[in-house]
């Protein structure tokens, strides 16, 4: 579960959405159902997302940022989008109980 510090500057749910619709690239489901975002912050316009990632030595990361920023900066009121790094551990407990589904769909788990 994320961290949430939201000022209403910009719809929350909008934001949730963007990054429900970001990819992980090497698996078939979002980063939201995989346990990557770790914080949200939205203060005047200004949108933070906190990712971890599932190995420090993901060759997906700047990929993963980009699409992050992209999406979220599409989202109305949005001025500005902010990836920030979060060094914790993920682990298979991270990914939602829909994101299980859908690997355990392709064999994954």
């Amino acid at each position: 579960m994320a961290v949430e510090r939201c000022d209403g500057s910009v719809d929350r749910d909008a934001v949730w959405a963007a990054l429900q619709g970001v990819d992980d690239p090497e698996l078939p489901l979002s980063i939201v159902d995989l346990g990557l975002v770790r914080r949200l912050g939205i203060t005047d316009g200004v949108v933070t997302v906190g990712l971890t990632y599932t190995s420090l030595a993901c060759p997906c990361v700047e990929m993963i940022r980009e699409d992050v920023v992209e999406a979220v900066g599409a989202v109305s009121g949005v001025h500005r989008a902010v990836v920030e790094d979060v060094l914790e551990p993920w682990t298979r407990r991270d990914v939602t109980p829909h994101g299980l589904e859908l690997l355990r769909a392709v064999a994954v788990v």
